[in-house]
This record gives structure tokens, sequence and C-alpha cells, in this order.
């Protein structure tokens, strides 16, 4: 508890302020003025269609800041790398938007439930496009990437960041908020740009210890 209220730690926590700065830019390119392409398939035809899935869609703000916030505190390292790789993937993802555009039709609501309610709100806010990749799956891909690659974190915890990070992406299969294109081009992207900056950072690593190394001889 100790790291908590470490100064460091919250300044290296207000670094994630860096999201919320690159998201204030997806409105501007949320539009289908440039044109758009939809890239459904059969396989999203088959998926059921589920507004239930809109309450664990939205637990993505919790979940991602709440692992990032947990990474800070039990590997400060990790949660720099995977932060920087959030924020490149964003600007990856903003210039596909900008040349791409890409849309997803939506079903109809009908019903009265939570989820259905729930669900027509999110419509309301966040207009069909800026669809591949998603970033609801690329940001719950990368966070679960960095915590199953820190050692010193419990399976248990592993097992929980992984089953919220997969129901999570699925959701946003079953809400039609996404089709299958997006989050699998979100796991590709998210992957090839956390391997690069890991692999940048163990060879900075092992440069320094080869130096230190060579010194000492």
């Amino acid at each position: 508890m100790q790291i908590l209220k470490s100064k460091s730690y919250w300044l290296s926590l207000s670094l994630m302020l860096s999201l919320a700065v690159m998201g204030m830019f997806y409105d501007i390119l949320n539009s289908p003025e440039r044109g758009f392409v939809v890239l459904s398939s059969p396989i999203d035809r088959m998926i059921p269609f589920m507004p239930a899935m809109s309450i664990p869609y939205l637990g993505w703000y919790p979940f991602v800041f709440g692992v990032l916030a947990y990474l800070c505190a039990k590997d400060r390292l990790m949660y720099y790398r995977v932060l920087l790789s959030m924020n490149i993937c964003v600007w990856i993802c903003y210039l596909i938007y900008f040349n791409f555009q890409t849309m997803v039709p939506r079903p109809e609501l009908t019903g009265t439930g939570l989820g259905t309610s729930i669900l027509g709100w999110l419509y309301s806010q966040d207009r069909p496009y800026n669809c591949f990749p998603s970033i609801h799956a690329l940001h719950s891909y990368l966070v679960m990437r960095a915590v199953l690659s820190v050692p010193s974190i419990r399976k248990s915890i592993k097992r929980w960041v992984a089953g919220g990070a997969a129901l999570i992406i699925v959701s946003t299969l079953l809400i039609k908020q996404h089709v299958i294109y997006d989050a699998l081009g979100a796991v590709i992207l998210g992957e090839c740009v956390f391997t690069i900056i890991t692999g940048l950072a163990l060879h900075r690593r092992r440069r320094k210890e080869s130096k230190w190394t060579q010194g000492i001889n």
C-alpha cells in the first residue's frame, strides 16, 4: 500500500491522461463524410444480437484504467511499455480511420430492458464509424497482454484480466458495435506494436548491461 501513497506513483499514473487527450480526436474522424465501406462477413451474420452485453462493453472504461493502475503499482516499466503501445496504436488507428473509414450496420432496437436502454444511449453517443480496428478490443487486448507478461503477477489475477478482456472484446460483436475483422485487426495491431516496443526495451537493457560488464572488465 505504501507505493499507492508515493508521489512517483501518482505522477506515473497521470500519464494515462495521454489516452484521454488522444480520445479527443476520435469524434473528429467519426463521420461518413469521407465515404465508408462495410466489412461484415458471414461470421458476423451468425453472431447473435445481445443488447445485455452493452453492460460489459461499458465496463471497458474501469477495466482498462483499473488494470493500468495495477500495472503502474506492480511493474512500472511494463506500465510504461503498454501505455506507449496504446498511444502508438491509437495514432495508427486514426490514420486508418482517416484513409479507410468503415461502418457497422446497426439493428433496430426493440424492447424495454436495461441492456436495450443502455445500448440505445450508447448508439446515440457513438456513431457507427471508426470501426476498424476496434479501440475497445485493442486496449483490452494490450492490458491483458501486459499483465500476462509480468512473471510476478499471480495466476488468479492473470485469469481474471484475461477473462475480462475476452468478455469486452466479445461484447463489441454481440451488440453489433463492431464486426469480427475489427476485433482481429485490433489484436494483430496490438500484438505487433507491443512486441516491437518490448523488443526495443529489452535490446536497450542488454546494451546497457553489456557496457556495464565491459566497464568492469
